[in-house]
């Protein structure tokens, strides 16, 4: 008897992957369920209100992670407040916000919710924080 020997079943991406199932093995079954979405333009988009309507959202969840989310959404806030504000220090701090949440009791029931407000902040922040929407089941169309 002849012993087969392991195949390499190595994955390599030279970019970003997102909304996208990778998978190696045999007779694996995958589903992916998101839905793409268009987001708006930037300079329709009132970031500040945004950010406030997800700051209220999030603050109704029952999590540990409340002041993390909370701390994380004043960083952006305040971010926001400077007459150049910094696109990806915004975006990371949303991006931080949005991922301390996830893990919260009644993140789940939020997203209903967060979808307009996130698809909003992302057409304001643009292409680079499109995976912020794949938190909440969305991918981005610009």
């Amino acid at each position: 008897m002849s012993e087969l020997s392991p195949q390499n079943r190595s994955v390599s991406i030279g970019g970003n992957v997102t909304g996208a199932n990778i998978i190696t093995g045999d007779s694996n079954k995958v589903s992916l369920d998101y839905q793409s979405v268009p987001v708006p333009e930037p300079q329709s988009v009132d970031i500040q209100s945004t950010l406030m309507t997800i700051r209220d959202i999030l603050a109704q969840l029952d999590t540990s992670d409340r002041r993390k989310i909370e701390n994380a959404i004043a960083d952006a806030e305040e971010e926001l407040q400077k007459p150049q504000p910094d696109k990806d220090e915004v975006g990371q701090a949303l991006e931080r916000a949005v991922k301390y949440a996830e893990k919260a009791n009644g993140f789940a029931e939020a997203i209903t919710k967060l979808k307009p407000h996130l698809t909003s902040a992302v057409g304001w922040l643009g292409k680079n924080w499109a995976s912020i929407l794949t938190k909440v089941g969305l991918t981005a169309i610009f």
